[in-house]
């Protein structure tokens, strides 16, 4: 595991942005949402050379385009929960303007993000960005391995705690499920090394990891209740486990996962809960969701995924969110 600072902004595709009033911050900290989005290969109109063929101009892509495809995303931003503050953990996007761009919107801006980080390997066509109205006070990638995207760690100074982000974006499953599943497993091992040291470094420390890791969480390979797997799970705050929602049996979750696969919802997108976020102090976790309505539904109730070559859509992956909060004293 090679832990790579963000000092070295080009030769590792990392922008690390510091851009709003610390003080105003730090007074909406009482509560604060966390979600995760894929938002399914969200490029501006500008050609840099990395992106996908379809999203060149030579292939029509357009600059309206583009705009209709953010304004989209802004509305989704407007389904969030209330909340003080506002973390999003976004992949697929493909780099620091188009998360420039994003900030610019105006529900994100009444969100107050402003602060943010992004992250892929050299040369990649897309990228994974953390958003923050919470000031930024560390930001690193690491690097997972051959043929495994980066995993971003994004570090939050707070007067209730430090908060660590690990965002994530697994291996697909195009390639064959067993093909992939090693990959998946080499980033997880990453991810739960990363874990370790934050929590030996930084005692108390909230760690939560969020995105989109293209395996179910019952799965047993990267993540699973039983077994060895690298990030064990379950559906409550036990010692040496992470917390994940989609096992929490006292939930009435709806729909049943972020992302349908012959009309089968799949749980790919996830934030896992270090032990921490139930310990009574410093940030608690207090509830979760999918976000499914407006743009992002169809009207046969399934998630509204982008076409390129229809131009319409929204992304096939739903947002999922936590909400943090302080204990009244």
């Amino acid at each position: 595991m090679g832990k790579l600072k963000c000092a070295f902004i080009v030769l590792l595709s990392c922008l690390f942005l510091v851009s709003c009033d610390a003080q105003a911050a730090s007074e909406r900290e009482n509560s604060v949402c966390i979600a995760s989005w894929n938002v399914q290969n969200l490029f501006d109109a500008k050609t840099d050379g990395t992106e996908y063929e379809e999203y060149t101009a030579s292939s029509g892509w357009t600059q309206s385009a583009y705009e209709a495809r953010l304004s989209n995303v802004g509305k989704v931003l407007g389904y969030l929960p209330d909340a003080g503050s506002y973390v999003l953990v976004l992949n697929e996007i493909e780099g620091p303007d188009v998360v420039e761009d994003i900030i610019k919107l105006s529900d994100a801006q009444k969100m107050g993000l402003c602060w943010y980080a992004c992250a892929g390997a050299p040369g990649a066509a897309i990228r994974t960005a953390v958003v923050s109205s919470i000031p930024i006070s560390s930001a690193c990638i690491h690097d997972a391995g051959a043929s495994v995207r980066p995993i971003l760690e994004v570090g939050f100074d707070t007067e209730n705690g430090k908060l660590f982000i690990l965002a994530v974006h697994f291996k697909s499953n195009v390639d064959g499920v067993d093909a992939t599943a090693p990959l998946r497993l080499q980033a997880a091992t990453v991810v739960a090394q990363i874990s370790r040291s934050l929590e030996a470094e930084n005692p108390g420390c909230l760690v939560l990891v969020c995105g989109d890791m293209n395996e179910e969480c019952r799965d047993g390979n990267c993540m699973g209740r039983t077994g060895s797997p690298p990030l064990k799970v379950s559906g409550g705050f036990a010692t040496g486990s992470w917390y994940c929602f989609w096992l929490d049996e006292s939930l009435a979750l709806w729909p049943g996962g972020s992302y349908m696969y012959r009309d089968e919802w799949k749980s790919y997108d996830n934030i896992l809960i270090s032990r921490t976020g139930r310990d009574g102090s410093g940030w608690e976790y207090e509830e979760c969701g999918v976000v499914f309505e407006g743009v992002l539904k169809t009207a046969d109730s399934k998630p509204y995924a982008w076409s390129r070559n229809l131009l319409k859509g929204v992304s096939d992956h739903l947002p999922v969110w936590v909400k943090l909060s302080v204990p009244l004293p």
